[in-house]
């Protein structure tokens, strides 16, 4: 009976390397925190970056991560393509997709957090900074 292992090693330099690349993209200062949709090489390169997120994902976050990556990547290139008073309605149409979405996507944040040991703004829960009201209040 042949068997097939992956060593640890490989399986922690896979999930390193997906750390380390979630982390640039998840960077405010990275290509998808800048995105300029009339400038088609930033959409592209971060594009190339959540392809290449969705290719080196660990297999327990695998699935996930391709899902996100892919919506994104959608989203992405069909904003790019459109006129800017197009882009509201064009991201409406995304509207169902990204509710399908929602889970992968916690799911990709709780990883990162968990496994990779980084910290998200989550859109998914209230923010925690004041607003300019309550700064004048106190």
């Amino acid at each position: 009976m042949t068997g097939f292992a992956c060593s640890t090693d490989s399986v922690e330099e896979n999930s390193s390397s997906f750390c380390r690349a979630l982390e640039i993209l998840a960077n405010p200062n990275s290509s998808l925190g800048n995105l300029d949709f009339d400038n088609p090489k930033s959409v592209n390169q971060t594009v190339a970056d959540l392809i290449e997120l969705g290719e080196i994902a660990p297999a327990s976050i695998a699935d996930d991560t391709q899902s996100v990556a892919s919506l994104y990547e959608d989203i992405l290139l069909k904003l790019v393509s459109v006129s800017p008073n197009q882009r509201t309605n064009e991201l409406r149409k995304f509207q169902n997709e990204l509710d399908n979405v929602t889970t992968a996507a916690r799911a990709l944040e709780s990883y990162g957090e968990i496994e990779c040991g980084l910290v998200f703004t989550s859109p998914f829960e209230p923010s925690t900074v004041p607003t300019p009201s309550e700064i004048q209040d106190e």
